[in-house]
C-alpha cells in the first residue's frame, strides 16, 4: 500500500504547498491563517484518498494487476477508505476547533464576531456545501466503523458500503464550492477538480450497479452437494458469456440478488464449454445456508475471473500448502496438470486439515496428485499435529516458488520463517487475501 499511498500524499502536499507563503510552510503564521491552509491541506488529502477508492471500486484489469489480483485491490481498498475517514475526521475537527478554543479562551476572535469560512453564510449553495461536508463526516465515520467491526454480517456491510459514494458525492460538491477561489485556478485546484468529477461519475456508477457489467456472466447452477467434510460442493453452468480463466482465479458468484455477490475460489480447469466449481465450506451465515437454500437450476450470475494466483512457470519447482478449504485453487490447478499430462518440474502439495472427516473432500485428491506429477503431504492435526515450517522449507530451494492458500495468520507466519530461514525470496511466495 505505501507503493501508493505515500506517492498520492506527496503529490497532493506538493501542490499545495507550491501555492502557500513562506510563514504557512515554517508553521509561523497565526492560528487562524494555519487552520485554514490544513483544512485546504487534508480536505484535498482526504478527496485524493477517496478517489483512489473510487477508482479501485472500478476493478479495471491494468490495476488489479499492478496490485497482484482483485484479493489485494480489495485490501488496498479497504484501508484507503479506512485513511480517507481519519483525513475527513482530522479536517473536521480543524472546522470545529476555533469554536473550542475562542471559547477557551486559548486563541482570540477575530474582529467583527465568531470565525467563518471563507465566502460568507449568507450563499445558500454554500450552506448547502456546509452542510453536505458534515453529512458526509459523519457517513464516512460510521463507514469506517462498520469496516473494522468484523462481526457485522456481510449482508449488511454491503448495504451500508453503499453509502461511500453517497459520502463521496457529498464531498467532492463540499470541496469544490468551499475551496478558497485563488486556489482553484492552479494546479492543486485543478486536480480536486478533476478528482471530484471522475470520482462521482464513478460513484454514480455504482450506485446504478453498471461497475464490471461487462464481466458478468449469466448462468445456472447445475448442481449442489453437502459433502461428507462439510464442504458444500457447487457446480454452475457460467453460459457462452464465460470468458474462461486461469487455474487458481476465483469468480464474484451471485446466488441469491438481495445477498449480492460472494468470492468464491473456481475449484476447476477451464476448457470450452466446460462447468465451473466452487468448494465452499460454511463459515458464516450465508453459506452454511447455501446447502438448503441454492438449488439446481437457479440462476447465478458469475463476475470475472479475477485474482493473480496463477502459478506462474509450469516448468518451475514448486510448493503449494494449503489450508483446509484454501486447497480450491490446487484442485483447480491439479486438473489442468493432469490435462497438461503432469508438471514438468517437482511439485510438492502440503495440505493441512483439522479432523479425520475434513480430508473426505476432494474424493480421489492422492490418485489427481500421482496423474498431475504432484507429491501430496496430507496432514490430519487431531491426529498428526502442525505441519512445522522446517518440513516444508525443507523442500525450498533457491528458484522455488511458494503458494499458499490457508489462514492468513499461518501465510505470514510461513512467509517470515521461509524468507529468514530457508532462503527464499519475498516475491516467489504467493498468498491470497481472502479478508474481504
Amino acid at each position: 500500500m505505501k507503493r501508493v499511498f505515500i506517492p498520492l500524499s506527496l503529490i497532493v502536499g506538493l501542490l499545495w504547498a507550491i501555492q502557500q507563503p513562506a510563514n504557512i510552510l515554517s508553521f509561523s503564521a497565526p492560528f487562524l491563517t494555519m487552520r485554514a491552509a490544513l483544512m485546504t491541506l487534508t480536505g484535498g488529502l482526504a478527496l485524493a484518498w477517496m478517489g483512489y477508492s473510487m477508482l479501485l471500486v472500478l476493478r479495471p484489469v491494468w490495476l488489479e494487476r499492478a496490485l497482484g489480483g482483485l484479493d489485494k485491490l480489495f485490501h488496498v481498498h479497504k484501508w484507503a477508505g479506512i485513511g480517507s475517514v481519519l483525513l475527513v475526521a482530522t479536517h473536521w475537527l480543524l472546522e470545529l476547533s476555533p469554536k473550542t478554543l475562542i471559547g477557551w479562551g486559548w486563541v482570540v476572535a477575530p474582529m467583527g464576531g465568531r470565525p467563518r469560512g471563507g465566502g460568507g453564510g449568507r450563499d445558500p449553495l454554500i450552506g448547502l456545501a456546509r452542510d453536505m461536508g458534515e453529512w458526509g463526516a459523519w457517513l464516512m465515520v460510521i463507514l469506517g466503523i462498520v469496516a473494522i467491526l468484523r462481526f457485522v454480517p456481510y449482508s449488511w456491510f454491503r448495504k451500508l458500503h453503499k453509502g461511500f459514494p453517497v459520502a463521496f458525492l457529498f464531498g467532492a460538491f463540499h470541496s469544490v464550492v468551499l475551496m478558497p477561489k485563488d486556489l482553484l485556478n492552479t494546479p492543486f485546484g485543478w486536480a480536486m477538480v478533476a478528482i471530484s468529477v471522475a470520482g462521482s461519475v464513478i460513484a454514480v456508477m455504482s450506485l446504478f450497479k453498471l461497475i464490471a457489467r461487462d464481466r458478468r456472466a449469466a448462468g445456472h447452477v447445475v448442481s449442489i452437494n453437502e459433502t461428507a467434510s462439510g464442504v458444500v460442493d457447487l457446480v454452475v453452468d457460467p453460459g457462452p458469456s464465460w470468458p474462461g480463466h486461469k487455474a487458481g482465479q476465483f469468480a464474484l458468484l451471485t446466488l441469491d440478488s438481495q445477498e449480492g455477490p460472494h468470492p468464491f475460489t473456481i475449484a476447476s480447469d477451464w476448457q470450452p464449454g466446460a462447468k465451473l466449481r466452487f468448494a465452499i465450506k460454511p463459515l458464516g451465515d450465508y453459506t452454511r445456508r447455501l446447502a438448503t437454500s441454492v438449488r439446481a437450476g437457479g440462476a447465478a450470475i458469475v463476475e470475472g475471473p479475477y485474482g493473480c494466483f496463477d502459478f506462474g512457470n509450469l516448468a518451475e519447482e514448486q510448493v503449494w500448502v494449503a489450508g483446509g478449504i484454501g486447497l480450491a485453487p490446487f484442485m483447480a490447478r491439479i486438473a489442468a496438470l493432469e490435462a497438461a499430462g503432469g508438471a514438468n518440474g517437482k511439485v510438492h502439495l502440503f495440505y493441512s486439515v483439522a479432523k479425520e472427516s475434513d480430508a473426505k473432500f476432494p474424493y480421489g485428491l492422492e490418485d489427481a496428485c500421482k496423474r498431475a506429477g504432484v507429491t501430496l503431504h496430507m496432514r490430519i492435526d487431531s491426529r498428526d499435529g502442525l505441519i512445522t515450517h522446517d518440513k516444508i522449507g525443507s523442500f525450498v530451494k533457491e528458484a522455488s516458488s511458494v503458494w499458499f492458500c490457508g489462514p492468513a495468520a499461518w501465510g505470514a507466519s510461513l512467509r517470515k520463517a521461509l524468507c529468514q530461514d530457508f532462503g527464499l525470496a519475498p516475491n516467489r511466495f504467493h498468498q491470497e487475501v481472502f479478508e474481504f
